[in-house]
């Protein structure tokens, strides 16, 4: 056999949920995928979703009032870059190490690092592994399983890389089925390597990771197996009560689904619809072929119709599964809340003191040096003062207050002229000059308007130079030309009253 096959044994603590139920007679799989090394999102966003805080919080929730859980994370977990610029490697490696600290409080029973993981130098890896108690899956080679037991249920856990061979996957599933009432697989690929996995036999659920979308997928039957995805960077987890039965074979009971599959008939009902309403009169068309397709119309509303209220009881083994969003509003966990923050100050000072020294690109012969606003309300007082009172000219204390504004995640759109010639950097910026977004982030560096004023500015500011920072990402509700409304004021492209 080429790829490794490993079997260890894991023992989970079992109770009683609030109704008395024995908790042992099913079992919750707690699925993230694609973390990313996300400890929280980015705070501009309207209602930004994750944050590992939330998470323990919900986690915790699901161990007070269910079976028991069992979590998995399966897809590039530790780190959103394979190749990280020289001047992140050390941030990018004290977060991976917070995450390791974090996701061992959160009794993590598996983990599928994914390729962005693995590309990070053996040593840092080597590291973060030994640093963490919970299993990393095929991290020697391409198949690697282990099993556990939660309440009743024995589980088996199938870590698999995509250069694993179907024979050696097939391998490692039987050498934990006999013990196992459940097995499933984790998996980082695309939808084809889901599938191709999915038809080992053996396999009852994939999780997976590397699909990098927001939207998490509402289970999928994919060959043998039902597939299940828990969208990226944290945004949320998948949840999957399990119920085995009597008889074999799962059935999918879960409401997301059927309503899944309301909304797709929905369409195509629509869609059929307004065909049959463009054939009818029209003397080309065959009345017997418009009977099909009105025939084939209210198959499709008789279906969508059977999937309305829950699903039917059965016998067979079961599961429900359900993505939990963590908004904004999400209760979160104090303690991991603390280790956030303490990362976060650890984070600003290695960072004030390592890159203290980094200065920005020096000016070409075309280049224009960078004044700062403050420069610019001596001419421009209206203006400068307008944009004192905007979110835009206070936009570098919301990091100063919460210990990010040498974080290189933030800073660069919260100051102005980052890392461009005769800007600012890190932890340079003209002596707090080029702080907060200033009047020439929008409309160009101005040494040379300063010293001559017929020497223009860009005045209409480009789409180009907000997306920058002003993306879905960072700014979920920007709309250029409602937000360059916004930025009109008297002084700032309105006149000022009685002129």
């Amino acid at each position: 056999m080429r790829g490794l096959v490993a079997a260890c044994a894991l023992v989970l603590v079992v109770g009683c949920d609030r109704t008395g139920r024995d908790a042992g007679t099913g079992v919750q799989l707690a699925i993230v995928t694609d973390l990313k090394g996300y400890l929280e999102p980015c705070g501009c966003t309207s209602n930004p979703l994750g944050g590992i805080d939330r998470l323990a919080a919900q986690l915790a929730t699901l161990r007070r009032s269910g079976p028991p859980v069992v979590f998995l994370l399966a897809g590039d977990t530790f780190f959103d870059e394979a190749k990280l610029d020289p001047s992140r490697e050390d941030q990018a490696n004290r977060q991976a190490r917070t995450l390791v600290g974090i996701l061992d409080r959160l009794g993590v029973a598996a983990v599928l690092p994914g390729p962005r993981d693995l590309a990070q130098p053996k040593a840092v890896l080597k590291s973060l592994q030994k640093e963490s108690d919970f299993p990393w899956l095929a991290m020697s080679g391409p198949v690697e399983a282990l099993t556990t037991r939660a309440g009743q249920i024995r589980l088996g856990v199938v870590g698999v890389r995509s250069s694993a061979s179907l024979d050696d996957v097939s391998a490692a599933v039987q050498s934990i089925r006999p013990q196992s009432e459940v097995v499933v697989a984790l998996l980082s690929g695309d939808r084809r390597e889901a599938k191709r996995v999915a038809e080992v036999s053996g396999i009852d659920f994939v999780v997976q990771g590397g699909l990098d979308q927001d939207d998490a997928l509402a289970p999928r039957h994919l060959g043998r197996a039902w597939a299940f995805h828990a969208s990226r960077q944290g945004q949320g987890l998948t949840v999957v009560d399990i119920a085995p039965g009597t008889r074999g074979g799962f059935v999918d009971r879960s409401p997301w689904s059927r309503g899944s599959q309301r909304d797709q008939l929905s369409e195509r009902i629509e869609d059929l619809s307004r065909r049959i309403d463009t054939w009818r009169g029209r003397s080309d068309i065959d009345p017997n072929d418009l009977e099909r397709q009105e025939s084939r119309l209210r198959a499709l509303h008789a279906e969508r119709a059977s999937l309305e209220g829950a699903a039917p009881e059965t016998q067979q083994s079961s599961f429900v599964a359900r993505w939990i969003p963590l908004p904004k509003a999400s209760p979160t966990d104090r303690e991991v809340g603390e280790m956030m923050r303490a990362h976060d100050k650890e984070v600003n000072e290695a960072n004030r003191r390592r890159l203290a020294n980094v200065k920005p690109p020096p000016l070409g012969p075309n280049d224009v040096a960078y004044v700062g606003s403050q420069a610019c309300g001596t001419c421009h007082q209206p203006a400068f003062a307008w944009w004192k009172k905007h979110a835009h000219g206070d936009a570098y204390r919301t990091l100063e207050e919460r210990n990010k504004e040498f974080n290189l995640d933030c800073v660069g759109c919260h100051v102005t002229g980052y890392n461009q010639p005769g800007g600012s950097t890190v932890t340079h910026n003209l002596g707090g000059a080029l702080v907060n977004v200033g009047c020439e982030s929008c409309h160009g560096p101005g040494a040379a308007h300063a010293a001559d004023p017929s020497v223009l500015l860009v005045r209409d500011t480009p789409e180009s130079n907000c997306v920058g920072c002003h993306n879905e990402e960072h700014s979920d509700l920007f709309n250029y030309d409602s937000y360059k409304q916004m930025l009109i004021a008297p002084g700032h492209g309105a006149p000022l009253p009685n002129r």
